[in-house]
């Protein structure tokens, strides 16, 4: 099991409650249920721009003169229009020295845009839509985008790749989307005759880090970015894998909770936790309100676990889960653990108990230590404690897209959207909140980050799809109105399919603002909702043991 098991989705902002994430290099999923029909926000309209050039003449063309991305076009062919995706000129070529990309331009349609996607897990592969959001993907292929993804420079999507030297390391880290991002835009241009008046970017998990490394590393290149999901520290984020492997699997490295025992608990969790935020509808709208202990349905003498109770065993893991990673003393090791609402998830193929095992290896030996681990150091004898997390930070800091001053991005007149799931289990509850209150120190408070950076929690939701609430939303609409109207995205309107069939919509508030019901009408219905601010604006600052080394 690799990274890219768990960070890549089945949903648009979210797919479908319960259903496990697909690996990138995993067979053909199932066919998925249908999903809740999406509010839309419509493009704003503006004028088709024709090639000036047949799509065949692009093959074989090189940009070598792009300073940040020369590159070469090894194929060009018309890729007919396949129900609402249009026409487009396919082109296939590489970055040097070994990005290599997928471009398509719109041969009909085109309006002056380009949208860049980013990849997931640890990349190794192009994608060929936005499966995070998903609904997104039908405004992106309309054809009034051109549309670019690469593979970060490398094949696979393990750890081995790591091992070939610094630049492909370096290219993974932070150059490939920006590299490409410069090649695709002298591309577009000698095909239309011009560059693009705006260009996006939009990814979800190792694709939000990468989101987060264009807004932190490069501000120039997009005007408008959606990150999501985005893994900002996602070296220390191995400890929690490590942690929950070590103590959520069996000796054969398989989760010991089942899926009967994670739905018992999330049942339990929703009946104490659920009416928090005022309103019992099923969902937690912020799981770090919720102080659920699951000795309250430890099983006893009189009580079997068939009866709606836990084992012993399985009461100190969900505590040691909730908790996440800590030293002997208790201090956390990363911002956070399990967020409460996420039980449904800690089993099967987005368990990061499971995949923890590999990414030791992948992620930790490959990647972070080039090998230069011991061999006497395993998952079983990993020491919890701050010399272990620094020389992990130190050692994979290339890796992380943790930088808050975000000046250089709004002194560009650039936009970006983040949003989560808050029952995300990988990345997200706890250390997104942490990353945009550090950037609201940086660039002068609340107000000041709101005016070009904007944060969406969406609750019910797990690591960029899937989730007990199966919630979708239109990012992509909102930060192309923000970026060309001036609309500053306020809110999005969520939609979800809910197990018996009715159709739930809710209003998804720009952070701190929250979703509260007006106290008559549909639970269902977002009109049914108003927007509320916090009496006092939250300080969300946590304390771990990077903290003092940012």
């Amino acid at each position: 099991m690799r990274w890219q098991r768990i960070i890549l989705a089945v949903g648009c902002l979210i797919g479908l409650a319960g259903a496990p994430l697909a690996a990138q290099d995993a067979p053909p999923r199932r066919a998925e249920p249908p999903a809740a029909p999406v509010v839309m926000t419509p493009l704003p309209e503006r004028a088709v721009i024709a090639p000036q050039v047949d799509c065949a003449t692009m093959a074989g063309r090189a940009f070598a003169d792009v300073k940040e991305g020369p590159a070469k076009i090894l194929s060009a062919a018309i890729e007919p229009t396949a129900g609402a995706r249009a026409e487009f000129c396919l082109l296939k070529g590489y970055v040097a020295p070994t990005i290599q990309f997928e471009l398509r331009l719109p041969t009909k349609s085109y309006t002056g845009r380009y949208l860049q996607g980013g990849c997931g897990g640890n990349c190794g592969r192009i994608m060929s839509a936005f499966v995070a959001p998903r609904c997104d993907t039908a405004q992106a292929m309309s054809g009034a985008f051109a549309v670019g993804f690469e593979d970060s420079g490398h094949v696979g999507g393990d750890g081995v790749w790591a091992l070939g030297g610094d630049q492909v390391r370096i290219d993974f880290a932070y150059r490939a989307a920006h590299a490409f991002s410069a090649a695709a835009k002298a591309i577009i241009a000698a095909y239309y005759g011009q560059s693009p008046a705006y260009s996006y970017f939009q990814g979800c998990s190792d694709g939000g880090r990468e989101a987060l490394v264009e807004a932190q590393r490069y501000p120039n290149d997009f005007n408008g970015i959606v990150a999501g999901a985005a893994p900002n520290l996602i070296t220390e984020a191995m400890e929690r894998f490590l942690w929950e492997a070590r103590w959520g699997t069996d000796a054969k490295g398989k989760p010991l909770f089942d899926g009967a025992s994670a739905a018992r608990l999330h049942g339990a969790v929703l009946q104490a936790c659920d009416g928090l935020d005022g309103l019992k509808d099923g969902q937690i709208d912020d799981p770090r309100a919720c102080h659920f202990d699951p000795a309250a349905i430890q099983c006893g003498a009189a009580k079997a676990s068939t009866e709606g109770c836990l084992s012993p065993q399985l009461v100190v893991v969900a505590r040691r889960f909730y908790q996440g990673p800590v030293d002997a003393a208790g201090k956390h090791l990363y911002p956070g653990g399990e967020p409460y609402g996420s039980e449904l998830s800690w089993n099967g193929p987005i368990a990061l108990a499971g995949a923890g095992h590999a990414m030791f290896e992948d992620n930790v030996r490959s990647m972070i230590f080039q090998r230069s681990l011991p061999a006497d150091i395993t998952l079983a004898t990993w020491k919890w404690d701050a010399a272990t997390l620094h020389a992990l930070a130190q050692h994979g800091a290339l890796f992380d897209a943790d930088d808050p001053d975000l000046r250089r991005l709004r002194d560009a007149g650039g936009k970006m959207l983040i949003w989560y799931g808050v029952a995300d289990s990988a990345a997200g509850a706890d250390s997104l909140p942490d990353y945009y209150q550090r950037v609201r120190d940086a660039v002068g408070g609340l107000q000041a980050a709101r005016g070009f950076v904007r944060m969406f929690p969406v609750p019910g939701v797990y690591h960029c799809g899937a989730g007990y609430v199966p919630y979708q939303a239109n990012m992509l609409g909102a930060i192309v109105a923000w970026v060309e109207q001036g609309k500053a995205t306020d809110s999005v309107t969520a939609s979800a399919l809910l197990p018996d069939g009715k159709i739930r919509t809710r209003p998804i508030y720009a952070y701190p603002i929250r979703a509260v019901y007006r106290g008559q009408g549909d639970i269902n219905a977002a009109a049914s909702f108003v927007p509320r601010n916090p009496a006092h604006e939250p300080d969300d600052h946590y304390d771990w043991l990077g903290a003092a080394a940012r």
